[in-house]
């Protein structure tokens, strides 16, 4: 992936619109590489139709950049990629509250929350392990605990799910032993609706509210379009 996005760089080194894109990615997974995040969102990579006719050139580097998700989630085991502009949103939301991140994965979300001084337990039960990436390198401490142990073993104000698979109903069971509970704080699940994140169960009973607040700086750069959700 790098060697391909430097070698794009060098043949479109005079468009300043493919450069951007080529930048950003290839910034981002040099990166993750260190454990580094984006400092902001990433630009939408793809190029549109019209775009590609007036350019066929552009072609190749359209099919790579529509595969960087994959490619980082195969080579880093991350499936949500924050920035640090979010990830300062999503502090100031939480305002000194104590945090559970359950399906935590490799840890980014808790890692970048740990860094700005939050306290989070994040855990996961690594079922993923041998899929898409084969071996977890967790970022910070993630503790391996399945999601529904997890809200009976460590208390929590706020509940943090992202990326939940759309193979199982484990994130409709979630649901519904926070309502069982009454819980009252706030349940943010990051992915996206009825597509490519959760299950069909999850998404027809949750009651979804994407709070401006920790959208400004969460936005789509590929097909899919995830969003922060506040469920309850």
């Amino acid at each position: 992936m790098i060697e391909q996005l430097q070698a794009f760089k060098r043949q479109f080194a005079n468009d300043a619109f493919a450069q951007r894109k080529i930048d950003a990615a290839l910034t981002t997974f040099v990166g993750l590489g260190q454990q580094q995040l984006p400092d902001q969102p990433l630009p939408h990579l793809g190029f549109s139709v019209t775009q590609l006719v007036k350019n066929p050139d552009l072609m190749p580097l359209d099919d790579l950049l529509a595969n960087f998700r994959q490619q980082v989630i195969t080579t880093y085991g991350v499936w949500h990629l924050p920035n640090n502009q979010w990830l300062d949103d999503l502090h100031q939301f939480i305002a000194g509250r104590q945090v559970l991140e359950i399906m935590a994965g490799n840890g980014v979300i808790t890692h970048g929350l740990r860094a700005r001084g939050d306290q989070v337990v994040a855990t996961d039960n690594f079922a993923w392990a041998g899929q898409d990436n084969q071996l977890p390198t967790p970022w910070t401490a993630v503790l391996p605990c399945s999601a529904s142990q997890a809200l009976t073993t460590y208390p929590f104000d706020v509940l943090i799910m992202s990326w939940a698979p759309d193979t199982t109903t484990s994130d409709l069971e979630i649901l519904q032993r926070l309502r069982q509970q009454h819980f009252t704080g706030d349940f943010i699940v990051i992915g996206e609706a009825n597509q490519a994140t959760n299950s069909p169960g999850f998404w027809a009973t949750a009651h979804n509210t994407p709070p401006a607040a920790l959208n400004r700086h969460h936005q789509s750069f590929d097909d899919i379009k995830d969003q922060v959700f506040l469920v309850k």
